[in-house]
Protein backbone atom coordinates (compact mmCIF):
# COMPACT_ATOMS: atom_id res chain seq x y z
CA UNK A 1 0.00 0.00 0.00
CA UNK A 2 2.83 2.36 1.02
CA UNK A 3 4.16 2.15 -2.83
CA UNK A 4 0.77 2.66 -4.33
CA UNK A 5 0.25 5.69 -1.74
CA UNK A 6 4.12 7.33 -3.09
CA UNK A 7 2.78 6.76 -6.64
CA UNK A 8 -0.52 8.22 -6.38
CA UNK A 9 0.85 10.63 -4.29
CA UNK A 10 3.35 11.83 -6.99
CA UNK A 11 0.19 11.64 -9.78
CA UNK A 12 1.83 14.81 -11.56
CA UNK A 13 4.81 12.92 -12.42
CA UNK A 14 5.50 9.56 -14.58
CA UNK A 15 8.48 7.69 -12.83
CA UNK A 16 11.27 7.92 -15.20
CA UNK A 17 9.71 11.23 -17.58
CA UNK A 18 10.14 14.49 -16.79
CA UNK A 19 6.45 15.19 -17.48
CA UNK A 20 5.44 17.45 -14.79
CA UNK A 21 1.10 18.05 -14.88
CA UNK A 22 0.62 21.66 -15.54
CA UNK A 23 -2.23 24.11 -17.58
CA UNK A 24 -3.97 21.70 -19.81
CA UNK A 25 -3.34 18.50 -18.18
CA UNK A 26 -5.49 16.93 -15.86
CA UNK A 27 -4.48 18.17 -11.95
CA UNK A 28 -4.53 13.94 -11.41
CA UNK A 29 -3.00 12.13 -14.07
CA UNK A 30 -3.61 8.23 -12.89
CA UNK A 31 -7.05 6.35 -12.60
CA UNK A 32 -6.47 3.47 -10.49
CA UNK A 33 -7.68 0.29 -10.86
CA UNK A 34 -7.84 -2.10 -7.94
CA UNK A 35 -8.78 -5.63 -9.41
CA UNK A 36 -10.00 -8.55 -6.42
CA UNK A 37 -11.29 -11.60 -6.87
CA UNK A 38 -14.28 -12.98 -5.02
CA UNK A 39 -14.00 -14.18 -1.19
CA UNK A 40 -14.78 -17.49 -0.43
CA UNK A 41 -18.11 -19.19 -0.90
CA UNK A 42 -19.91 -21.63 -0.11
CA UNK A 43 -19.59 -24.18 -3.10
CA UNK A 44 -22.19 -24.24 -5.44
CA UNK A 45 -24.67 -21.57 -5.02
CA UNK A 46 -21.90 -18.88 -5.25
CA UNK A 47 -23.30 -17.04 -1.61
CA UNK A 48 -20.53 -16.22 0.87
CA UNK A 49 -19.28 -18.54 3.23
CA UNK A 50 -18.77 -16.77 6.86
CA UNK A 51 -14.94 -16.16 6.32
CA UNK A 52 -16.27 -14.98 3.00
CA UNK A 53 -18.06 -12.46 4.79
CA UNK A 54 -15.06 -12.06 7.55
CA UNK A 55 -13.29 -11.44 4.19
CA UNK A 56 -15.35 -8.94 2.48
CA UNK A 57 -15.06 -6.70 5.90
CA UNK A 58 -11.40 -7.02 5.95
CA UNK A 59 -11.17 -5.54 2.35
CA UNK A 60 -13.58 -2.87 3.27
CA UNK A 61 -11.15 -1.91 6.28
CA UNK A 62 -7.98 -2.70 3.92
CA UNK A 63 -9.25 0.35 1.69
CA UNK A 64 -11.17 2.23 4.16
CA UNK A 65 -8.39 5.26 4.09
CA UNK A 66 -8.70 5.44 -0.07
CA UNK A 67 -11.22 6.97 -1.38
CA UNK A 68 -13.15 4.85 -3.89
CA UNK A 69 -14.84 6.43 -6.61
CA UNK A 70 -16.88 3.58 -7.81
CA UNK A 71 -17.30 -0.04 -6.92
CA UNK A 72 -18.26 -2.24 -10.23
CA UNK A 73 -19.26 -6.23 -10.34
CA UNK A 74 -20.57 -8.09 -13.03
CA UNK A 75 -24.10 -9.35 -11.69
CA UNK A 76 -23.24 -12.91 -9.92
CA UNK A 77 -23.99 -13.11 -6.21
CA UNK A 78 -20.09 -13.80 -4.53
CA UNK A 79 -18.90 -10.60 -6.43
CA UNK A 80 -21.54 -8.98 -5.64
CA UNK A 81 -21.08 -10.12 -1.69
CA UNK A 82 -17.59 -9.27 -1.83
CA UNK A 83 -17.60 -5.56 -2.41
CA UNK A 84 -21.18 -4.67 -1.33
CA UNK A 85 -19.49 -3.47 2.29
CA UNK A 86 -16.71 -1.38 0.50
CA UNK A 87 -19.50 0.05 -1.38
CA UNK A 88 -21.67 0.98 1.65
CA UNK A 89 -19.04 2.24 3.82
CA UNK A 90 -17.58 4.65 0.36
CA UNK A 91 -21.28 5.57 0.34
CA UNK A 92 -21.93 4.18 -3.13
CA UNK A 93 -23.73 1.55 -4.77
CA UNK A 94 -22.11 -1.60 -6.54
CA UNK A 95 -22.81 -0.63 -10.47
CA UNK A 96 -22.88 -3.62 -12.92
CA UNK A 97 -21.50 -4.51 -15.55
CA UNK A 98 -21.38 -7.06 -17.98
CA UNK A 99 -18.14 -9.60 -17.99
CA UNK A 100 -17.73 -9.52 -21.98
CA UNK A 101 -13.64 -10.38 -21.73
CA UNK A 102 -14.53 -13.95 -23.61
CA UNK A 103 -17.34 -13.67 -25.79
CA UNK A 104 -17.05 -9.59 -26.72
CA UNK A 105 -13.24 -8.16 -25.88
CA UNK A 106 -14.35 -5.48 -28.32
CA UNK A 107 -17.12 -4.57 -25.96
CA UNK A 108 -15.18 -5.50 -22.53
CA UNK A 109 -12.57 -2.63 -23.79
CA UNK A 110 -15.20 -0.21 -24.57
CA UNK A 111 -16.84 -0.93 -21.17
CA UNK A 112 -13.28 -0.09 -19.59
CA UNK A 113 -13.18 2.69 -21.39
CA UNK A 114 -16.13 4.32 -19.93
CA UNK A 115 -15.52 3.44 -16.48
CA UNK A 116 -11.78 4.98 -16.84
CA UNK A 117 -13.63 8.37 -18.68
CA UNK A 118 -16.21 8.21 -16.36
CA UNK A 119 -14.16 8.55 -13.23
CA UNK A 120 -10.80 10.02 -14.41
CA UNK A 121 -8.01 10.19 -11.90
CA UNK A 122 -10.00 8.28 -9.27
CA UNK A 123 -9.58 5.31 -7.85
CA UNK A 124 -12.44 2.26 -9.20
CA UNK A 125 -12.39 -1.24 -7.59
CA UNK A 126 -13.78 -4.13 -9.49
CA UNK A 127 -14.26 -7.45 -8.48
CA UNK A 128 -14.29 -9.89 -10.94
CA UNK A 129 -13.07 -13.92 -11.94
CA UNK A 130 -9.33 -14.29 -11.69
CA UNK A 131 -9.62 -15.20 -15.65
CA UNK A 132 -11.44 -12.51 -16.34
CA UNK A 133 -8.96 -9.49 -14.09
CA UNK A 134 -6.29 -10.74 -16.30
CA UNK A 135 -7.81 -9.98 -19.50
CA UNK A 136 -8.76 -6.49 -17.91
CA UNK A 137 -5.27 -5.55 -17.23
CA UNK A 138 -3.99 -6.92 -20.37
CA UNK A 139 -6.83 -4.83 -21.63
CA UNK A 140 -5.84 -1.42 -19.88
CA UNK A 141 -2.09 -1.88 -21.18
CA UNK A 142 -0.49 -4.41 -18.48
CA UNK A 143 1.93 -6.94 -20.63
CA UNK A 144 0.92 -10.84 -19.62
CA UNK A 145 4.64 -11.57 -18.61
CA UNK A 146 4.13 -8.42 -15.90
CA UNK A 147 1.26 -10.40 -14.39
CA UNK A 148 2.59 -13.11 -12.31
CA UNK A 149 0.37 -15.97 -12.01
CA UNK A 150 -1.51 -15.92 -8.74
CA UNK A 151 -3.56 -18.76 -7.17
CA UNK A 152 -6.32 -16.39 -8.22
CA UNK A 153 -7.53 -16.33 -4.65
CA UNK A 154 -9.28 -13.20 -2.71
CA UNK A 155 -6.51 -11.50 -0.61
CA UNK A 156 -4.36 -10.77 -4.37
CA UNK A 157 -5.30 -8.07 -4.91
CA UNK A 158 -4.06 -5.55 -8.60
CA UNK A 159 -3.14 -2.32 -8.60
CA UNK A 160 -3.30 -1.04 -12.40
CA UNK A 161 -2.14 2.65 -12.76
CA UNK A 162 -3.40 3.90 -15.74
CA UNK A 163 -1.65 7.73 -16.70
CA UNK A 164 -3.41 9.81 -18.67
CA UNK A 165 -1.44 9.20 -21.74
CA UNK A 166 -2.09 5.69 -22.38
CA UNK A 167 0.82 3.56 -20.28
CA UNK A 168 -0.07 1.38 -17.55
CA UNK A 169 2.16 -0.09 -14.52
CA UNK A 170 0.32 -2.83 -12.79
CA UNK A 171 1.21 -4.25 -8.66
CA UNK A 172 0.05 -7.07 -7.14
CA UNK A 173 -0.32 -7.11 -3.58
CA UNK A 174 -1.38 -9.69 -0.88
CA UNK A 175 -3.60 -8.04 1.99
CA UNK A 176 -2.37 -11.11 3.87
CA UNK A 177 -6.01 -10.96 6.29
CA UNK A 178 -4.64 -14.05 8.46
CA UNK A 179 -1.57 -12.37 9.92
CA UNK A 180 -1.74 -9.99 12.53
CA UNK A 181 0.30 -7.33 12.64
Amino acid sequence: MLMWSAAHAGAATHPGNTFQAGPGFPESSITTFIFIHCAETTGNDEKLSATGHEQAGALTAFLSDMEVAAVYAPFKNCLVETVQPLASAQRRKVEYFRDATTEAPDAMKHILDVMMEKHKGKTIVICAPAASIKVMAGMLGIKEKALKTGRGTFNEVLLVNVWWFGEAVAQKLNMNFQKKV
